[in-house]
């Protein structure tokens, strides 16, 4: 041990589980390796995957990556990593998504601005609110949420009664995301080992998404929108597990839900949403300033006032509302987490929210989240494994 608490082993000694374990227990993040030059690192890898494939990748993805800059340490990792792996993608025979996203036919007809953006997306959500019954054990959930004097026996007996709700938070609470060494079988040991609140942020979440099951949605995919609200999720989860004082759960939660206005958008007004991600591509801007330009509101604001009317917990109001300015919410950290997510839900091309381009990053909520450009690559591999099993959650149909 070092005079400043650094735990150092001898240049040559092989890593072994035991050193691993205990830097997992003391809170370690990262390691130093001397003599690891990571230019070399990315040399080996550029020759691993062919340097015809890379070039190829990059002029294909120039449409969509032409919205951010390289002047960021973070956003270099995140487009270094999206190339590589539309590189590979090219390798294997495939056209990567990113790339066919910007094929889009114009629209019939154009969408006049709203002279009031707030009261237009106000009235959109009242429209949804009528339509969409949320399950009725979602409502005794946020009572028993308020209930100073609700127990961990109060959520697994109320979430236990609803057996469709019950099998699916045993499929995630079992799945890669957790990886406990042995079978949860039963909902109140998944309360004893999440947390009552942890456990009712996942069902919230979950009852929120069996709401919009068989919503018709001429404009997108929407097999495509549930994977990459998946991925955003499982993202904003193991980013979570990295930055002090977030809840995995809530955030996890968060990035399932981020785009729910959008959805409720896409089902209500297809023809402003065709618009509207036309110009995305066209302009070469994100969604959400294309949305503000052409209706006075966005996604996010649509979102925001859905959770509000649905009395979701403040904190998932503002990771929903504000996941496309973490600067603004009251606790930008969770905030900043699920804005993070997103970006590498869409960078890296899991499914498909309708973004014709990589959207911007916010240098606070970066900072905020305390990433740094090395842990990008580990984190879209683990992500990798975890969002093919999460998926079997959440697709509905199947």
């Amino acid at each position: 041990m070092t005079s400043d608490g650094r735990f150092l082993l001898p240049q040559g000694m092989v890593l072994q589980d035991r050193h691993i374990k205990t830097g997992k227990a003391w809170g370690v993040r990262r390691v130093d390796i001397l003599g690891l030059d990571q230019d070399q690192a990315n040399a080996a890898r550029v020759n691993e995957i062919g340097p015809e494939y890379l070039e190829q990748s990059r002029l294909l993805l120039e449409p969509f990556l032409r919205c951010v800059t390289d002047d960021h340490p973070g956003i270099r990792e995140i487009v270094r990593v999206t190339v590589e792996r539309a590189a590979l993608e090219l390798a294997a025979g495939e056209q990567p998504e990113r790339c066919m996203e910007g094929q889009l036919p114009a629209p019939d007809h154009r969408v006049t601005r709203s002279e009031d953006g707030e009261e237009a997306a106000e009235k959109l959500v009242q429209i949804q609110e009528k339509l969409v019954t949320l399950p009725a054990v979602y409502g005794r959930i946020m009572e028993v949420l308020e209930s100073p004097y609700s127990s961990a026996f109060h959520i697994a007996e109320l979430v236990s009664k609803d057996s469709s709700l019950s099998a699916k938070l045993l499929k995630l609470v079992n799945s890669p995301l957790y990886a406990f060494p042995s079978r949860i079988d039963s909902i109140s040991r998944a309360v004893a080992l999440l947390g009552t609140r942890e456990l009712s942020s996942l069902a919230l979440g979950l009852s929120v998404v069996s709401a919009f099951e068989g919503i018709p949605v001429a404009t997108l995919n929407m097999k495509q929108f549930w994977k990459h609200s998946v991925s955003a999720a499982v993202y904003a989860g193991l980013i979570a597990a990295h930055a002090r004082g977030a809840s995995r759960e809530r955030c996890f939660t968060g990035g399932l839900l981020h785009d729910l206005g959008w959805l409720v958008m896409l089902s209500k007004m297809p023809g402003a949403c065709a618009q509207v991600m036309f110009l995305s591509r066209t302009q070469g801007a994100p969604l959400y300033q294309v949305e503000q330009e052409l209706l006075g509101f966005d996604h996010a604001q649509v979102g925001g006032m859905l959770c509000r009317k649905w009395r979701l917990p403040d904190s998932l109001t503002e990771m929903i509302r504000f996941h496309h300015a973490p600067e603004q919410a009251s606790v930008p950290l969770e905030a900043g987490i699920v804005h993070l997510a997103n970006i590498l839900a869409v960078a890296v091309g899991v499914g498909a929210s309708g973004q014709g381009v990589l959207p911007p990053l916010s240098d606070s909520a970066w900072d905020l989240v305390g990433m740094s450009p090395c842990d990008i690559g580990p984190l879209v591999r683990q992500a990798d494994r975890q969002v093919a099993d999460i998926l079997h959650v959440f697709l509905l149909g199947g």
